[in-house]
């Protein structure tokens, strides 16, 4: 996907899930409202696959604004983590949203765990990646295909734009 023109909007989705840990979806929100503040093109919104609102891993309700099929193109996907992502496994509804939110975007990322959902999905095949430091081997472990860095705390790897 070529880069945003300057001076155009950037759509920012942030897809979460039950089970998602809040600080997964508070701390890129920040890092985006910040951006935001200091003049930074950033129209963000927070989606679950059937646009439902969520239950976090400590119980807090959690508002979502609108489905995933009703975002449109993104700029950029965040999928956040939660340790249901590593016991269980992406629920079915989450790997479907990604999968229409992932190829018109122009860059996808995950916080920690998040990086199971992307991995089930072959998206992080062939590319180094890294989680939460507690689930480097099994993610290792689950995707052999996947270049596990176990030292890092964030890695950028794939389509550069």
């Amino acid at each position: 996907m070529p880069p945003t023109p300057p001076g155009q909007r950037r759509a920012i989705a942030v897809l979460v899930f039950d089970g998602v840990r809040l600080l997964d979806v508070t701390g890129p929100l920040e890092v985006f409202d910040v951006a935001r503040s200091m003049g930074a093109p950033y129209d963000v919104v927070v989606c679950s696959p059937d646009g439902a609102d969520v239950t976090t891993s400590s119980g807090l309700r959690l508002g979502v604004t609108r489905p995933a099929g009703a975002v449109g193109v993104v700029d950029t996907l965040v999928v956040p983590g939660g340790e249901v992502l590593v016991e269980s496994g992406a629920p079915p509804e989450l790997l479907d949203a990604v999968r229409l939110l992932a190829p018109g975007a122009r860059r996808v990322t995950s916080v920690c765990a998040g990086s199971f959902a992307l991995g089930s999905l072959g998206l992080l095949d062939g590319l180094r990646a890294t989680t939460h430091w507690r689930h480097t081997a099994e993610l290792a472990r689950r995707f052999p295909t996947v270049a596990v860095d176990h030292e890092a705390i964030y890695v950028r790897d794939g389509r550069q734009g």
